[in-house]
Order: structure tokens, then C-alpha cells, then sequence
């Protein structure tokens, strides 16, 4: 094969790759890149918390197999479990069924979401409130695909409720990557939906 066909080739192969790389990234941007407007949430910032007012509750709305949840799956496990060394307390909604849920999102009661949040933008996000039970903050864990300690818009907000501090993110609305819930596990109010007992 003569060198200057071996080029045009490898120059074609390279174009296509290059092509696909870019629809592959605006077919997940445009399928899991999504605004959380808060304010619609806080519109319902009355709904009570998971448990009974006394501690600062973090409620993880979750869907396994969500390509969005992969880089946060580590980072959950660790502050659930470094958080509720502190008193926190956790529990999780999006997805009934513990398949494919990591070891520590299985061992958090589920928690309906209710009615006035039916429209939840999807997952991996959170809800914190503060331990006197008001909400403080509603949305992504952060705004990339991945989520640590030094990104996660989790950790200043915690911090601060367990320093006795009020916080109330009410107003920004955040970019992030979410998966939408299974219309199945989209729980809306159920006639036995009340506070889970304490543990």
C-alpha cells in the first residue's frame, strides 16, 4: 500500500474516532447534564424530614446503574458513614430495592419522597435539613461527574449545621449530571408515609 493512501486512511480513521467522541459527549450532555432549579423545592420546604427533629438529617436520592452515580458512590459511602460518627442521620429515597446499591446506601432506611417533590429532578442529589428540621439545602452532591470531599457542595453545608450555624441555599439553581428515577421508585406520598423511627 502506498504510503500516501496508508496516510489518508489513518487520517479518515481518525476524523470518524474523533466524530464519535463528540456525539458521544453531546448524547450524554444532553441526556444526563441537567439544571436543579432549588426553588421549586424549597417552594416545599415544610416537608418534614426522614426522622424526628433532634439532628441534622441527610436524606441520598439515589438510582443504581446511573452512570452519573459511579463518581460519587465511593465519597457517599465515606462521608455517610464519617457524618453519622457526628451524629448525623441518613436515610434514602429514589430506588426501593437495594440492588445494586453500595453496602452503605443498603444499609439506610428508604424514605418515600413526597408528593410535593414528585417532580425530582433525578440522581445522584441530596437533601440536608437541620435538627431543628428545617430544610437547608436541596440539589447535587456537586456540580462535575465526580464528587470528593474538596468538590461536594455536601460537606460546607453539614459542617456548618453540626457547628450550630443556620443554612438555608435556597435561591441558586445547579448544573449536574442526574439520571432520571424509575417512574416506579418516583415514591409519592403513601397512606402509611410517616417520620421512620428512630434507630
Amino acid at each position: 500500500m502506498r504510503p500516501w493512501i496508508r496516510r489518508v486512511l489513518t487520517l479518515l480513521l481518525l476524523l470518524v474516532w474523533l466524530a464519535g467522541l463528540v456525539w458521544a459527549y453531546w448524547w450524554f450532555e444532553a441526556r444526563y447534564i441537567k439544571s436543579f432549579e432549588r426553588p421549586a423545592y424549597f417552594a416545599g420546604e415544610a416537608v418534614a424530614p426522614p426522622f424526628a427533629p433532634g439532628h441534622v438529617q441527610v436524606l441520598h436520592v439515589w438510582q443504581s446503574g446511573c452512570p452519573c452515580s459511579a463518581g460519587h458512590e465511593s465519597y457517599v459511602d465515606e462521608m455517610t458513614q464519617r457524618f453519622s460518627a457526628q451524629g448525623v442521620q441518613f436515610a434514602r429515597a429514589g430506588q426501593r430495592t437495594t440492588e445494586g446499591l453500595t453496602d452503605g446506601l443498603k444499609a439506610l432506611p428508604y424514605w418515600p419522597i413526597p408528593e410535593v417533590w414528585a417532580g425530582w429532578p433525578g440522581a445522584p442529589s441530596i437533601a440536608i435539613w437541620d435538627a431543628q428540621g428545617n430544610l437547608a439545602y436541596v440539589g447535587p452532591y456537586s456540580d462535575g461527574a465526580h464528587c470528593t470531599t474538596d468538590s461536594s457542595f455536601v460537606e460546607p453545608v453539614v459542617q456548618a449545621l453540626l457547628a450550630g450555624r443556620k443554612v438555608s441555599i435556597t435561591r441558586q439553581d445547579a448544573v449536574a449530571c442526574l439520571c432520571d428515577l424509575d417512574p416506579d421508585e418516583r415514591s409519592v406520598d403513601e397512606p402509611e408515609h410517616s417520620p421512620i423511627p428512630q434507630p
